[in-house]
């Protein structure tokens, strides 16, 4: 019976006439290839030992040679390979949570660093939209400094040829008008040639005090000293206006090196634009401060202001709001450039019929 039953088991290399002479199945007499570790199986399969064992529990070799004996053997195989499977899932599931852990995390993160990339992003077009706004105030500024240093130059070359004749000429009418025998239109005449002359005599010698910059004219000089001083000049005709003068000087002002007659025509300018635009019961604000090594000193009205299409004008030479006859239009001009003489700023902006407030900022610095 034994023999009869060994006749009747099939070995796969034979049955399949397989040409895998590198599988340990191959030219062996054993039975049951499935339970052989390594073994080559005639059908194409992946290292995934549920997909073997589906091939093999259909195949014909193992359906004829499976007996009580290698039941056993067969069921501890399939066991083994289960825990091993199970195991494997449990490492791919806790690699999974880890992952899933480890994912959330990166996405948060990453989250968070678009929300900062974004605000660094805002702030820096903002910087860039500062910055741009002002590279272009400081090119606006530097090509007026320029445009003012250069017609500085040429109005006081011209200023100095102009007032060489202009003393003898001014001499001519004040000889014709000791004549007692003159006639009246002549002497009408002659009068109104002087006054045309003292003007133009006015207009040169403001021109020469702010170019005719001399160092041995400089000397320390407190600006709230100044300030009062040149109020007491012209307080009287603000009284007549009654015209309220708010003072509110920095008490610890140092002193500061200038020529003390340049500064005085500055302030006595500024103060005389105030008048003119204040109207009756007018507030003039005047303020001054000392900040970071500067010196600042502030005047605010409350007049009929400076319309703001001309504002970027009104430190051009001969440019006037008056009427004509009333102003030369040098005012700011000189004031302008005797404050550039220091290194100082002057700035002013004002609201049409409303306010202005003209601002001077002078570094102070060693002898």
């Amino acid at each position: 019976m034994i023999e009869k039953e060994e006749k009747k088991l099939l070995q796969c290399w034979k049955h399949f006439a397989c040409d895998k002479t590198e599988c340990p199945g191959y030219g062996s007499n054993e039975y049951c290839c499935w339970l052989l570790d390594g073994n080559l199986c005639h059908t194409e399969l992946d290292d995934n030992w549920i997909n073997r064992f589906d091939v093999c529990i259909n195949c014909e070799i193992l359906i004829n040679n499976i007996r009580y004996e290698n039941w056993s053997k067969t069921l501890e195989l399939i066991s083994e390979h289960f825990k091993n499977y199970q195991e494997s899932i449990k490492e791919k599931q806790k690699k999974l949570q880890e992952f899933k852990i480890t994912s959330s995390y990166l996405l948060k993160e990453l989250e968070k660093k678009s929300l900062e990339v974004l605000a660094e992003r805002e702030n820096l077009e903002k910087k860039v939209k500062e910055r741009t706004k002002d590279l272009h105030r400081m090119q606006t500024k530097l090509m007026q400094t320029s445009k003012m240093a250069a017609i500085g130059r040429f109005s006081a070359g011209i200023a100095h040829e102009i007032n060489n004749p202009l003393g003898a000429i001014i001499n001519l009418p004040r000889i014709l008008l000791e004549n007692p025998e003159i006639k009246k239109m002549e002497y009408e005449n002659l009068e109104l040639i002087s006054k045309g002359l003292f003007r133009i005599e006015s207009i040169v010698k403001q021109i020469l005090g702010y170019s005719a910059f001399n160092e041995s004219d400089i000397q320390p000089v407190n600006l709230n000293y100044i300030l009062n001083e040149t109020l007491g000049f012209i307080r009287n005709r603000f009284q007549e206006k009654r015209i309220e003068i708010i003072m509110k000087p920095d008490k610890a002002l140092p002193q500061i090196q200038l020529n003390p007659a340049q500064i005085q025509q500055v302030f006595l300018n500024i103060l005389m634009n105030a008048f003119d635009s204040l109207g009756e019961k007018g507030k003039l604000l005047i303020t001054s401060k000392f900040d970071n090594n500067k010196i600042s000193v502030g005047f605010k009205d409350n007049g009929k202001g400076i319309k703001k299409e001309i504002l970027d004008k009104i430190f051009e030479p001969f440019f006037t709001t008056k009427d004509v006859g009333e102003g030369t239009g040098l005012g700011l001009f000189i004031c302008y450039n005797i404050i550039r003489l220091y290194n100082g700023s002057i700035y002013i902006k004002s609201i049409e019929n409303k306010e202005t407030e003209v601002i001077i900022s002078l570094p102070v610095m060693e002898e």
